[in-house]
């Protein structure tokens, strides 16, 4: 028997670092997914993807970090699965993707979850989605040394088709938003800039948000959990024992929870329009507030801004490259990536990615 895991991507439509700071955020599911194929194999384990890379091991062996990056996600699914059940089988997978690696709309995650949820099946362990998700953090902090929040995970197992979801990370409290865009479609444009968030300021901002509310609470004589549930007031009463840049990333963060909300409002309502202007305000706060963007995603940005069929665009997931997340009219989509393109290749060198977004699903099991 082979059993079969589609684990989505997912667009993030607003709500940028507000995950790990207890926030809210509002994604939904890619039609784009990571496709894994689990079958039992006695003699060792393999694994094996589309774009040629493979690895070999038993599943006995002791954990050892691997040099090579893709293979700790592998490694720390495998650890923390062997904490809940020691004797695990060795077992063959091979991984079919049509979700672009580094563009920012969580191929990690759907590697991770679509990891475990085969493995747990494989091995008669039941986990229900909350557990994935605990697993799946695990999985990143510890093994890969990326201190994200939630999000990617939560929306990869629970997400429905054409719908959004407004997350209350603080309190996992959601509300889905239907999604009918009309005669726009999501557009992304991967500026094929490659970042590795371990590597980057990504963990730095983490630390930030942290200082930043242990300062807030000292100054207020509160005890608050998350960045979020700060007030503007209180921010303001503490900005004298923030650094500047603790005071930047505490402004952003209130700024954007607003965003969020108000933009679920906007979609229910169909106030695209407006709902764009808040995706424009969400860029500029993550380039100037929370200094995540970089010259490539700010070009695109800016560019979209001059022409007439976009409603809406930003920067999305962690930062320093990946993609933006456009709001385009459909029947100028053709138009508007033709100029892009050419201006993006001009100034940069470098040839975008482009990918129409369709709203989808969460994932899912089907045995072979």
């Amino acid at each position: 028997m082979i059993i079969k895991v589609t684990s989505p991507g997912r667009v993030n439509l607003i709500g940028e670092h507000t995950d790990y700071n207890g926030g809210y955020v509002l994604p939904c599911a890619l039609n784009l997914s990571i496709n894994l194929y689990f079958k039992i194999n006695n003699k060792e384990s393999r694994v094996k993807t589309d774009l040629g890379y493979s690895m070999s091991f038993n599943i006995t062996d002791p954990y050892k970090k691997s040099s090579i990056h893709w293979e700790n996600y592998v490694f720390g699914v495998i650890e923390e699965l062997k904490k809940i059940k020691s004797d695990l089988n060795n077992f063959s997978c091979d991984i079919k993707s049509s979700l672009p690696s580094g563009a920012g709309i969580s191929s990690s995650s759907a590697l991770v979850c679509g990891l475990i949820k085969g493995l747990s099946i494989l091995n008669n362990i039941n986990l229900d989605n909350s557990k994935i998700i605990n697993l799946s953090r695990n999985v990143e902090h510890n093994y890969i040394g990326l201190l994200g929040g939630i999000m990617d995970q939560y929306t990869i197992l629970n997400a429905k088709e054409n719908k959004a979801i407004l997350l209350n990370c603080n309190d996992l409290t959601t509300k889905y938003i239907d999604i009918d865009f009309g005669e726009l479609e999501i557009l992304l444009l991967d500026t094929n800039i490659k970042h590795n968030l371990s590597n980057t300021e990504y963990n730095v901002r983490v630390k930030e948000c942290k200082q930043a509310l242990k300062t807030i609470n000292l100054a207020n004589n509160k005890k608050y959990e998350n960045l979020s549930q700060v007030s503007i007031d209180e921010i303001n009463n503490a900005k004298n024992d923030l650094s500047v840049n603790q005071f930047k990333r505490a402004i952003f963060v209130y700024n954007e929870n607003r965003r969020a909300i108000k933009s679920a409002e906007l979609i229910e309502k169909n106030n695209l329009s407006e709902f764009g202007k808040l995706m424009y305000q969400s860029h500029e706060g993550l380039k100037n507030n929370y200094e995540v963007s970089c010259k490539e995603l700010d070009f695109l940005v800016d560019q979209s801004k001059k022409i007439d069929g976009v409603a809406g665009a930003r920067m999305m997931g962690g930062g320093f490259g990946g993609c933006t997340v456009n709001l385009v009219k459909r029947n100028e989509i053709q138009e508007v990536v033709k100029n892009i393109k050419k201006n993006y290749k001009s100034n940069f060198g470098i040839d975008l990615k482009v990918i129409i977004a369709k709203p989808g699903t969460g994932i899912s099991v089907v045995r072979i």
